[in-house]
């Protein structure tokens, strides 16, 4: 064992064990690391033989970047030829999250830093860097690593090409799944790299920009090791995803006990409220005029087109007071009934009920853009227009699925956080029944660890850090919301297993299969047994207590601040993008400064201040004070924003590369929105049409949507 002085005397002066954090009370050992040496900490007895090594069974972390999405499969097609006892765990028969070989265990480095390599090493300090340094000490050619390389990866089909003795000519760079060549710029790093390092074939080129990918790599994933140990005290590769590490955070940091359900009727119960956030489109266009953008018209009202966003909505809600246990059914609902109003929110009890709610006609309006208590239906084919019925005929689209619909019907045995309740009576819904009532103790147990971060983001010095520390408290959230009945159980067989492989085709649970080649296969299992052990209380209640803040924020503060002045044109879960009819939208908010975040503003733009600086539930401007000229909105996480500085924001989900006429400047652009507004007044009948007469509108939630 290897001990320095200051470790004698740390272990001398400890009083709490370095693993479990609990009082020593006189059982202290000197724990060490078994491959080093080196000393690690005070520990109790038990807590330092938990930590011991056995060769036979320790595995060793292989890591790669991207592995579920691509490099699982090139593996696959050798792995059956190596020895070792196999196993995975798999999304599906064809993408794996890990898989093992005898002791070397495969993770996937993207499951935890969720960015392209190139993006990971441009975050981190060059200082960073101590493996590349290592291996290519000369610091100008460490340089020329040290960003995205070039390499043209369809040029490469034989193995004769690695042969050539020349860079191939710019045109060879051409990627057909982008549709894009490569710029000057990049061939000319191309060419340096190619005459710095001596490269005399191109199968010296390849074998240069493997070796880079893979020692900046290691030099990524070990930085945040080294990050995850010191802030958390937890290593990453012991782990398979960025949410079971943060969730083994969290519980490390607060030390909770929280109670799992028992009840199945519980558990279905919470189910039925988890719904995700809202994504829609509430105005196809909206052009500003106010003397920040071009075509300013003096004649006409001044507006404002605001593009706002929640800071991290879901760490917001995660700082609230959320369920720990006591779950148990309210016996006398109709008593809650008259009481649920007047529980605070902070109070040591809360409740998650199953309501019955009336939209009153004479709200329709006024939340004909943005419909409180969004519900997940099958949208009927009797509530679609014409139009829509035509669209299902010709199988444009299709009404079978279950989608998150913001609509204005009544709800009926609607389950939901008392906060939300809450809201909403205080809005004008009306309450007509409480049918079942979940009570449970409640404290803000996350709040210290969702505080945690955010300081750490604040102080963080690299952009590495800060997406790690926001990237630790969003992903808790997804741990809070695991359907372990969506996991899935696949066994590998190799060819010569012909009796096992018949054994699991044979099986009554035998789902599907996957070949991958000759030597190997894969076979789906469905599972014989699950156990429903994670706190979805927890998740069910962020989901609900999210939308609090966003509606709250619009009717609460923006609508009893400018009435119809305000109106929403496109929302996606914690954003709100809004036209405002007023002088000045940005001197209105100085005068509600506490309610937003400033920071990101110019030092040099009066509304610029740090006291609200990445403060969870605070509204940031997405573009910074740059005033917003037009925005046209085609569907859910599809529009694009133009800046009165000529900027455009574009955003196509699912979509590498864009349909021109999105991108479209006026009038070709504002032509299709048009074209689509007409469209949607004809699905909703005029001004109120099929909203206000209680039909879903074209809601979305995550993915889905209605067209």
């Amino acid at each position: 064992m290897l001990m320095t002085r200051a470790d004698w005397e740390s272990h001398r002066t400890a009083s709490r064990c370095h693993v479990c954090d609990k009082p020593l009370e006189g059982d202290s050992v000197r724990d060490h690391c078994h491959i080093t040496g080196k000393y690690r900490g005070a520990a109790h007895s038990a807590c330092n033989l938990k930590l011991r090594l056995d060769p036979k069974t320790t595995t060793i972390p292989v890591v790669f970047h991207n592995l579920r999405g691509y490099d699982s499969h090139l593996l696959m097609q050798a792995i059956s030829k190596v020895e070792g006892r196999m196993s995975c765990i798999p999304n599906n028969t064809e993408k794996y999250i890990s898989f093992s070989l005898g002791q070397l265990r495969f993770i996937d480095s993207a499951q935890f830093l969720q960015a392209s390599l190139s993006k990971l090493v441009d975050a981190n300090k060059p200082e960073a860097f101590h493996i590349t340094a290592r291996y290519e000490p000369d610091h100008q050619k460490r340089t020329l690593l040290m960003r995205k390389g070039v390499y043209p990866y369809e040029y490469v089909d034989s193995w004769e090409r690695f042969e050539e003795t020349k860079l191939p000519p710019k045109e060879a760079f051409y990627s057909k799944l982008s549709d894009d060549h490569i710029d000057d710029d990049d061939y000319k790093h191309a060419q340096r790299v190619w005459e710095t390092f001596g490269c005399q074939t191109l199968g010296n080129y390849a074998d240069l920009y493997c070796r880079t990918d893979v020692l900046l790599l290691a030099d990524v994933f070990e930085n945040f090791r080294k990050t995850s140990q010191k802030q958390y005290g937890l290593d990453p590769a012991n782990y398979y995803t960025s949410p079971g590490l943060s969730w083994d955070a969290l519980l490390k940091k607060t030390g909770v006990d929280l109670e799992l359900l028992t009840d199945y009727d519980q558990h279905l119960f919470i189910e039925k409220g988890m719904r995700g956030g809202i994504s829609m489109v509430s105005k196809r266009h909206a052009r500003a005029n106010n003397p920040a953008v071009e075509g300013y018209d003096p004649e006409k009202p001044n507006s404002h087109i605001l593009y706002l966003d929640a800071n991290n909505l879901y760490g917001w809600a995660m700082s609230q007071p959320l369920p720990t246990g006591g779950f148990r059914w309210v016996e006398d609902c109709d008593g809650l009934a008259g009481t649920i109003k007047d529980q605070p929110a902070d109070g040591p009890e809360g409740f998650i009920l199953e309501v019955g709610l009336e939209y009153p006609q004479e709200l329709h309006d006024e939340h004909n853009a943005y419909p409180l208590a969004p519900e997940r239906t099958v949208v009927q084919k009797k509530w679609m227009s014409e139009y829509q019925q035509g669209l299902l005929g010709a199988g444009v689209a299709s009404a079978e699925f279950e989608k998150l619909v913001s609509n204005l019907r009544d709800k009926n045995h609607y389950v939901l956080h008392y906060r939300n309740l809450q809201l909403y009576l205080s809005l004008g819904m009306k309450l007509k029944k409480i049918h079942r009532a979940l009570r449970f103790e409640q404290s803000p147990w996350m709040e210290p660890y969702i505080r945690m971060n955010t300081e750490l983001r604040k102080q963080a010095t690299s952009a590495f850090e800060k997406d790690l520390y926001k990237l630790m408290n969003n992903s808790v959230f997804g741990k809070t919301m695991e359907n372990l009945r969506r996991r899935v159980n696949v066994k590998l067989v190799r060819s010569h297993e012909e009796d096992k492989l018949r054994r699991l085709i044979a099986s009554p649970s035998f789902a599907r299969s996957n070949i991958f080649d000759d030597d190997l296969a894969a076979v789906e299992i469905h599972k014989s047994r699950l156990v429903l052990n994670r706190p979805v209380y927890e998740g069910m209640s962020i989901l609900d207590l999210s939308k609090t803040l966003m509606y709250d924020f619009y009717y609460g503060q923006l609508k009893n601040q400018y009435g119809d002045r305000c109106q929403l044109l496109y929302t996606d879960t914690d954003s709100l993008l809004l036209e405002i009819q007023t002088e000045d939208v940005y001197r209105d908010m100085v005068a509600h400064a506490g309610l937003y975040d400033t920071s990101d503003y110019p030092r040099e733009n009066p509304l610029h201040s740090v006291e609200n600086k990445k403060v969870v539930g605070k509204m940031t401007d997405e573009c910074a004070g740059r005033p917003i000229a037009e925005y046209i909105g085609l569907r859910p996480k599809m529009y694009s924003i133009l800046e009165a500085n000529g900027d455009n924001i574009k955003k196509a989900k699912g979509v590498k590369k864009a349909p021109p006429y999105l991108w479209a400047a006026p009038p070709q652009g504002i032509a299709v929105s048009l074209r689509l507004q007409a469209m949607d007044r004809r699905k909703r009948g005029g001004h109120s049409g099929l909203w206000a007469q209680g039909c879903p509108t074209d809601r979305d939630s995550g993915d889905e949507c209605l067209h």
